[in-house]
């Protein structure tokens, strides 16, 4: 079965630098002696119908006729091609261009477009950036002024042209893009590049979410589920540091399991990881360089845990600390006490110092699955859905680490795993 990508235009692909909003607000204006028509007025996953109603119905005390909405859209279209022209801020957006290239040279995809544009209107844009070669089909404003709606025909104008059922996923930057999808039952993927906050994009819990589409070889290989394009070896510290400063999630190998990593200091991060775990609800293990740059994130260190620390760092040994400001909610339990440990694995240790902050971190499975050991056996789908996946050729010790606190009566182990209770009971002495 092929799959249609339908595309979002306006902060999805291209941004017009305004020209679009300005051509509309002359063709309003010249027509109806209006200056300024749409002043306030959100544009974002709107259709070109319903934002010339809208400010129709502010201005005329009713809706257009048919007739005004027919003049109005031929006069738009013979305003924009000279806005665009005029526009300094006119640009592809980053990677969309390689993204498109890429897709359309696989046999098994479809590209469509599904725009709140009507259809003169949405070639215009896309034309002025050499972008109208790879969209045979779409959904338009001029088919329908319900997002939905237009959304289900471009589907059915995929279905058609493939000559059988397709695997639909919406490509969008807005929440009303996501609202058609899921409407539609259709799959969503949201890009950070248009007007709406990333967090609030990641918060609709996507199927798939992209800062930009810059890393075009990344955006592919999830788009595709083509976890072979993630992978990478321990020589890729680089690639796999500028993934995680841009609040992407990687797997990487530790002592003892592959896990989950990205920045502990962005609270997105945490999230995307307990979407990735299925909803996991306890707090993460904090990864960090060294046993000074862990222990600085506790607001007070009892003599037994640092004398564990000097004992078993860097060691499969984690120790359960109050958490010093700064220490983001995300990471901590309701107790104020978070997990910290130096992972003796040079992957792990060099994410950390290349990084210069802490990494979360939490093994690479969905929860209630068997915590990886090897590479083979990190499920492909979560490979597909995180932005790298670093393999190490030997397998891990399989074992997680050992989890301990302290409470006012001593030493507690909460989780006995690489390292026994016995070999901390006599460090502790």
């Amino acid at each position: 079965m092929k799959k249609a990508f339908l595309f979002d235009i306006d902060g999805t692909l291209i941004t017009t630098g305004g020209a679009g909003r300005a051509a509309m607000s002359r063709a309003f204006e010249d027509l109806f002696k209006v200056p300024d028509p749409f002043h306030g007025d959100t544009f974002s996953g709107k259709t070109d119908p319903i934002i010339f109603r809208t400010a129709a119905v502010r201005h005329f005390g009713r809706n257009p006729t048919p007739d005004e909405e027919r003049a109005f859209t031929e006069h738009y279209i013979e305003c924009l091609p000279e806005d665009l022209a005029a526009s300094p801020d006119y640009r592809v957006l980053p990677g969309v261009d390689r993204l498109l290239e890429a897709l359309s040279a696989r046999p098994d995809c479809l590209l469509g477009l599904c725009t709140g544009n009507m259809e003169p209107g949405a070639r215009l844009k896309l034309k002025q950036g050499d972008l109208n070669r790879f969209f045979e089909f779409g959904g338009y404003g001029s088919d329908s002024g319900d997002r939905a709606e237009l959304t289900r025909l471009a589907c059915e104008r995929a279905v058609r042209l493939a000559g059988g059922p397709v695997e639909p996923l919406v490509v969008g930057d807005s929440t009303r893009d996501e609202k058609a999808a899921r409407d539609n039952g259709y799959a969503v993927a949201l890009v950070a590049t248009g007007w709406t906050e990333p967090e609030v994009l990641r918060e609709l819990a996507p199927d798939f979410f992209f800062d930009s589409f810059e890393d075009t070889e990344c955006a592919v290989a999830r788009l595709m589920g083509l976890g072979e394009g993630l992978r990478a070896d321990p020589d890729h510290l680089e690639r796999a540091v500028h993934r995680l400063r841009q609040g992407g999630v990687i797997i990487h190998p530790t002592s003892t399991l592959y896990g989950f990593g990205g920045d502990a200091t962005n609270p997105a991060v945490a999230a995307r990881i307990r979407g990735l775990k299925g909803g996991r609800a306890g707090p993460f293990i904090v990864l960090a360089s060294d046993t000074d740059a862990a222990l600085s994130l506790a607001a007070e260190v009892p003599d037994g845990a640092l004398a564990l620390a000097r004992d078993f760092w860097p060691g499969p040994l984690t120790l359960v600390l109050p958490a010093a400001k700064g220490v983001l909610p995300g990471v901590q339990a309701p107790d104020g006490t978070f997990a910290v440990r130096v992972d003796p694995h040079p992957v792990a240790r060099d994410l950390c110092r290349a990084l210069d902050r802490p990494l979360l971190s939490t093994s690479a499975n969905r929860s209630g699955a068997p915590p990886p050991g090897r590479a083979a056996d990190v499920d492909a789908a979560l490979v597909a859905a995180t932005d790298l996946f670093i393999e190490d050729a030997a397998p891990l010790a399989g074992a997680p680490s050992t989890v301990v606190r302290f409470a006012p009566q001593g030493l507690e182990v909460l989780r006995e795993g690489a390292i026994s209770a016995a070999d901390l009971a006599v460090a502790v002495r």
